[in-house]
């Protein structure tokens, strides 16, 4: 199986290059918070991070977003589509649940 992975000509808009240079530069409040999102998350924190490796943190953050509002979508969906019936037995089992844990903790 191939490793490679296919490269990407991207042509940055005059804001998206003025927030790329903030988050590479030392003291700036981008590059604090960028340091602080690679220390939370465990990632190896280089002193001068590359511009390839911002892009790569950002493009993994607003995946994570983007799937957050994906599971959002997809519950408010979910609820929307219940019936009555469906509540009421929910509301059953979720008392059910709540007795035997308290006849678990007596």
């Amino acid at each position: 199986m191939p490793t490679t992975r296919p490269r990407v000509n991207l042509t940055l808009t005059e804001l998206e290059q003025r927030f790329l240079e903030e988050i590479v530069t030392e003291g700036t409040v981008e590059y604090e918070m960028y340091m602080d999102h690679l220390r939370r998350s465990g990632l190896d924190v280089a002193p001068a991070p590359a511009l390839a490796d911002v892009v790569h943190v950002l493009l993994e953050l607003g995946l994570e977003r983007l799937h957050e509002e994906a599971d959002e979508i997809s519950y408010a969906a979910e609820a929307a589509a219940q019936t009555d019936a469906d509540r009421a037995i929910s509301a059953h089992l979720r008392r059910n649940l709540a007795a035997s844990a308290a006849r678990d903790e007596g």
